[in-house]
């Protein structure tokens, strides 16, 4: 004998199940494909200072810049082996009274790295310090000479966002220096001013030191950069200054230049030499979430010089951020001066774990643009998914204030209402089939 419920159950029931087969799909769906993304690789390097700009390229060792590095302290070589706290790797890139300066390339990726200074010379020591600006979110110090633990250490490395800092001191027939890496194997521009000699942040505060004379009152009279090959094949060039800023960039010495100088509050990029239809690359600092990072702004619409400011803050323009949503990371771009016709696209990593934090999906999220007139949505893509972030790319019509935030109607609401959804279908299931039973025993 057949089974047959009423056809009024019966109804309920199939919508039930309907409505379960459905919540269960879009809980399982995994959103429209997401293309792995590929490391962009650059183009081409080269070095400018002023009107001075030349191609170059990295060193490739085949090892990690560490091991290249060689960096001999008590903390890293054990006892029985000769540690003067200086660079042992590069001693065939040392020369006397010189900074060197270059590219290294390895299995995990490129770095920047320097070195002052030569071991087992005869000559005194000196003082350097470098303000390196327009530097991704990830990059870090991998080398640090010299950095370890005990009451005579006096180098000093500084991190702010978009930016670091260094002063050394060394003394005779040793080396200072050390490895910036992360962030650095796509399109990038950082720039290095330095302080030389007097010129360094220790030379006004020699008496605050451990060790006042260290350097021996040495001096650098060379700031080399090297091209080429790891060994000593390589090609070095001494730069025309001690005091002017130098630019490592990715291009060509055809494209626009780009410099970064800190600021108060974040970093400025300065454009020279741009064209209307040139797409130039700028580094904007991280942002204010430590789970949604900015990697990225390229604009185009710049012609001759231009100065485009990044601070990783809410700017008040419109007296509160977009409306409906909570923002989960904000950042404010300004145009300085030659920007008012650029347009382009912003660069966001987004964790995955921050998404999870928040029930959200990847393409729940938004980019917003601030305007004179409020916040207008930007058109806004995924692009690529990596182990443990999204990356996203959206159109902006202007240098302005940016924010990451939930489209509306999106998040834990909606998720919310999502999952009781799925937990009324499956109750709806379960009761109903007690109804329908119940309702057979009646008849």
């Amino acid at each position: 004998m057949s089974l047959r419920l009423p056809t009024g159950a019966a109804a309920v029931v199939v919508t039930a199940l309907l409505l379960l087969s459905s919540v269960g799909g879009v809980a399982g769906q995994s959103g429209s494909p997401i293309a792995q993304a590929d490391t962009q690789q650059a183009d081409g390097y080269v070095v400018e200072q002023g009107s001075f700009c030349q191609p170059i390229e990295p060193l490739s060792s085949g090892e990690s810049v560490e091991s290249f590095y060689e960096y001999r302290s008590h903390e890293t070589h054990p006892e029985g082996t000769d540690r003067f706290y200086s660079s042992y790797g590069t001693t065939h890139l040392q020369r006397d009274n010189t900074s060197a300066l270059f590219l290294h390339e390895g299995p995990e990726g490129l770095s920047l790295v320097t070195v002052h200074g030569r071991l087992d010379s005869e000559t005194p020591g000196g003082l350097v310090t470098y303000e390196i600006a327009g530097l991704p979110a990830e990059s870090e110090w991998v080398v640090q000479d010299d950095n370890y633990t005990a009451e005579t250490r006096m180098d000093e490395f500084d991190r702010g966002d978009g930016w670091t800092s260094a002063s050394w001191i060394f003394q005779e027939g040793r080396t200072d220096g050390g490895a910036i890496r992360g962030g650095l194997d796509g399109q990038f521009a950082v720039t290095i001013r330095p302080g030389f000699n007097e010129d360094s942040a220790f030379a006004d505060r020699r008496s605050e030191l451990y060790d006042p004379d260290f350097d021996g009152d040495g001096e650098i009279e060379q700031w080399d950069v090297l091209s080429g090959a790891a060994g000593d094949g390589n090609r070095r060039t001494e730069l025309p200054s001690l005091e002017e800023p130098v630019t490592i960039r990715t291009g060509t010495c055809d494209d626009p230049s780009v410099t970064y100088e800190r600021t108060d509050g974040g970093i400025t990029a300065r454009v020279t030499d741009a064209a209307p239809e040139d797409r130039v690359f700028l580094q904007p600092t991280r942002g204010t979430d430590d789970g949604v990072r900015f990697d990225g702004v390229e604009l185009t619409g710049l012609e001759g010089e231009a100065s485009i400011g990044f601070e990783s803050r809410f700017s008040e323009l419109s007296g509160s951020g977009p409306d409906g949503v909570e923002a989960l990371s904000y950042l404010t771009i300004t145009n300085e001066s030659g920007a008012a016709d650029a347009s382009g696209t912003v660069a966001v990593t987004v964790q995955k774990d921050r998404l999870e934090e928040l029930g959200l999906e990847p393409e729940d999220i938004v980019l917003y643009e601030q305007t004179a007139d409020g916040w207008a949505e930007a058109d806004t893509t995924v692009l690529a998914e990596s182990d443990g972030a999204y990356r996203l790319e959206a159109d902006v019509t202007a240098p302005s204030a940016v924010a990451v935030a939930p489209a509306p109607g999106s998040g834990s609401d909606s998720l919310g209402l999502l999952g009781l959804g799925a937990g009324l279908a499956a109750g709806a299931v379960i009761g109903l089939g007690w109804l329908a039973t119940t309702r057979l025993r009646d008849r």
